[in-house]
């Protein structure tokens, strides 16, 4: 099952899914760059790794959470379709 809602111009769906990958894109670019601004100011080389340590486990945290499900039974429906055992 998709979240794609019916009669959704397909160009829509596309410009969101890039809208998204783009913005994960930016959570894990862009901490790394202020790291190397922040190093290069301070005369310091740490910055930088922090930066992308931070960037990558929030990009990923966010990705997780874009792609997970919108429909709040998910779990519930994985106990109930054991099939049909005992009846």
């Amino acid at each position: 099952m998709t979240d794609e809602r019916p009669g959704s111009d397909p160009m829509a769906l596309a410009l969101e899914w890039v809208t998204k990958i783009t913005t994960v894109g930016l959570e894990m670019v862009l901490p790394a760059v202020g790291g190397g601004y922040l190093d290069r100011r301070l005369n310091t080389t740490y910055w930088t790794l922090i930066g992308l340590v931070f960037g990558v486990v929030f990009g990923m945290w966010h990705l997780l959470q874009m792609t997970r499900p919108k429909n709040g039974g998910g779990s519930s429906r994985k106990r109930t379709s054991g099939g049909t055992s005992g009846e």
